[in-house]
């Protein structure tokens, strides 16, 4: 099980993280994602069921449902990723990334569309790695930036938001 503490300038709060992933066949998985308000004790889940692909054209292709506990409600998605190479080592790479999530309840969609470069440093440091993204959300019209290493993660974007998150 993946857990982690987040905090960011949305929530202002604390909130524990939990994600749980559960493979049912070679191609389909079950994911488990749970949220705790540490100040609040306010809980929420999501659980979704995938088929992945792994086609040709893309790095990875995902089909699904999601059920959300906080909006409780039934969505479907599809996902694509496709990762460019710039380098012979991978280290440096462009990733393209997209889907669409529709909701039938309401009969509303929502695309999203991501365009990032992606640094990898392996040993930066002795015991450290580092990962460092620049990207740009289509939907959205806004730049972003990660940086993470072995257990922290910082994202920003240039619209003043950001967050913070400690993998345990």
């Amino acid at each position: 099980m993946e857990t982690s503490l987040r905090y960011g300038v949305e929530e202002k709060q604390l909130l524990l993280h939990a994600k749980e992933n559960f493979l049912l066949d070679k191609s389909f998985y079950l994911q488990i994602h749970g949220k705790l308000n540490t100040h609040t004790g306010a809980a929420s889940g999501i659980t979704q069921v995938k088929k992945k692909f792994f086609p040709e054209l893309l790095t990875s292709l995902d089909v699904g449902a999601k059920f959300d506990s906080k909006p409780y409600e039934i969505t479907y998605d599809v996902q694509g990723k496709k990762t460019l190479p710039l380098t012979d080592n991978g280290l440096l790479s462009i990733d393209l990334k997209g889907g669409y999530n529709f909701n039938p309840g309401t009969k509303v969609g929502k695309p999203r569309g991501v365009v990032e470069l992606s640094y990898k440093i392996f040993n930066f440091t002795e015991d450290q790695d580092l990962k460092i993204k620049a990207g740009y959300n289509l939907v959205k019209q806004k730049p972003y930036f990660q940086i993470r290493e072995n257990n922290w993660t910082l994202n920003a974007d240039m619209a003043g938001g950001w967050s913070v998150i400690y993998d345990l």
